[in-house]
């Protein structure tokens, strides 16, 4: 394989998470001859472990060798995992191919409900509320690709051509495109154009990207060779948005979070992220990391009591709320998250851990999940109709064609007024994370002789920038703070 600079990307994301090596390096009683391990690693469970180019397939066997069991060679990110004894580790730690040993960290679902609704409940009368059918008139997602990181999309029928791409990082054997479920509703939601059943943007395309398994649990090295491939591949796919129906508790200021720098990327590199709030309202400081991000579109759930009218609309009392640990007031928008209709796939987690009555093809659920994917349809909309918006146009557009609802103070998308009303100024004086600027500044992307601390960001011009040669492997990661990275619950999905 050549390795030039998109190998450099494609090894970039993976990096990213455990790339402590700088202040690893200066911790007193650290042997500098040996390899570098995550001071979390527990030595006798699963490891992440960063090769050399080119040795995956030698590391994996050494590993075998030594003792490691679940042993797997990830050639195109350069990367082994395994798990290990502290027999095995120490006999790593002196291989010259390894860069370093990272605990493999788990990442999960976590929602309201681990399963279909199965209750009388009304249904919420979604695309409706938001408007959509009315701005169909205008546009219909033609020409705009989705890509959601997520279970998996099922092969469902009112999805027919809609799917465009299928990548799986977990890698599990699942003979299922979708065990969990959860994906396809969210496609559904975004994309679907059966004869009983629609999604906001009916003529978008998706991506799906698996980073989760049956269970809705994953690792993260999947969810950051997830947005590797993202960056790689926008272009050919046409991808102008992300729907990030996930989330976990913010940790820290967004400068030092891990997925704030990754998320930002895309954001930056042309893609329009869309990200969960969070279920953890209704209480202050509520809102979910990546959503926490001040530049990309955090989207609440909307309580619209399965009706039309917008009088009786409210903010969904378990919907995270802000402001987050910046001081930045999130969500951006809210949009339907109580008991939305989409695209049920029988014999899955969601599908058999409930008693399930019905035979059919849709199912109910609740949780800002759903409310992030009907935005993600939204977005599509309105990049459909204006081709040339960037993510800040698209976030801008949203916000001003939002409506008010009473009692909060985020408005609720409204489809057809955003693809008219003039884009509001949002994002207005923001500085990219501590973690995308060392990677931009290490990487040269910007030029050289540029003062980070008074750089206006908003003049820079993102488009012009060769995403494909930055680097993560040159950050400098001393503005990290590693010990605020929750290794085992950095990314949780929000249901």
């Amino acid at each position: 394989m050549t390795r030039g600079p998109g190998e450099a990307l494609r090894r970039a994301c993976v990096t990213v998470v455990v790339t402590f090596l700088v202040g690893l390096a200066a911790v007193p009683g650290v042997n500098r001859t040996s390899v570098a391990v995550d001071p979390t690693l527990d030595p006798a469970g699963y490891a992440l472990i960063s090769v050399r180019h080119g040795t995956a397939d030698a590391v994996a066997f050494a590993a075998r060798d030594a003792g490691a069991s679940d042993v797997s060679a990830l050639a195109t990110i350069d990367l082994v995992t395994a798990k290990l004894s502290p027999s095995v580790l120490h006999a790593l730690r002196a291989d010259v191919r390894i860069n370093f040993i990272a605990a493999d960290a788990e990442v999960t679902e976590a929602g309201r409900d681990p399963h279909y609704e199965n209750d009388n409940v009304k249904a919420s009368p979604a695309n409706q509320v938001l408007q959509a059918e009315k701005a169909w008139t205008e546009a219909t997602g033609r020409g705009v690709t989705v890509a959601l990181m997520d279970t998996g999309v099922a092969a469902h029928p009112d999805l027919a051509g809609s799917v465009v791409a299928r990548v799986d990082f977990v890698n599990d054997g699942a003979r299922s495109l979708d065990p969990g479920g959860h994906g396809t509703f969210m496609a559904g939601l975004i994309a679907a154009h059966g004869h009983n059943f629609s999604g906001v943007a009916p003529d978008a395309k998706i991506v799906s990207l698996r980073v989760l398994d049956a269970n809705g649990k994953g690792h993260l090295h999947a969810v950051l060779g997830a947005f590797d491939w993202l960056l790689r591949n926008r272009v050919t796919y046409n991808i102008g948005v992300l729907n990030l129906s996930l989330g976990a508790p913010q940790k820290a200021s967004y400068n030092r979070e891990l997925m704030a720098g990754v998320v930002e990327s895309a954001w930056l590199a042309g893609v329009t992220v869309v990200a969960a709030a969070g279920n953890d309202g209704p209480g202050a400081g509520s809102i979910a990391i990546p959503g926490a991000d001040p530049f990309v579109i955090t989207v609440g759930s909307l309580a619209d009591q399965g009706t039309v009218t917008f009088q009786d609309d409210r903010e969904s009392v378990f919907s995270g709320r802000g402001p987050t640990k910046d001081g930045f007031e999130k969500p951006d928008v809210l949009a339907p998250g109580e008991h939305v209709v989409s695209l049920r796939v029988a014999g899955t987690s969601l599908d058999r851990e409930q008693a399930w009555s019905s035979a059919g093809s849709y199912a109910r659920m609740t949780g800002t999940s759903a409310s992030t994917a009907l935005v993600s349809g939204v977005a599509a909309l309105v990049l459909s109709d204006h081709a040339r918006y960037t993510p800040t146009q698209v976030k801008g557009a949203l916000v001003a064609g939002g409506r008010r609802v009473s009692g909060s103070k985020t408005p609720a998308a409204d489809a057809a007024r955003s693809l008219d009303t003039h884009p509001a100024r949002v994002n207005v004086g923001l500085h990219p994370s501590n973690v995308l600027i060392s990677l931009l500044a290490s990487s040269g992307a910007l030029g050289g002789g540029i003062r980070w601390d008074t750089v206006s960001w908003e003049a820079v011009s993102w488009e012009t920038i060769s995403w494909e040669s930055v680097t993560w492997e040159s950050v400098s990661w001393d503005s990290v703070a590693w010990e605020s990275v929750s290794w085992d619950t950095a990314l949780e999905g929000s249901r």
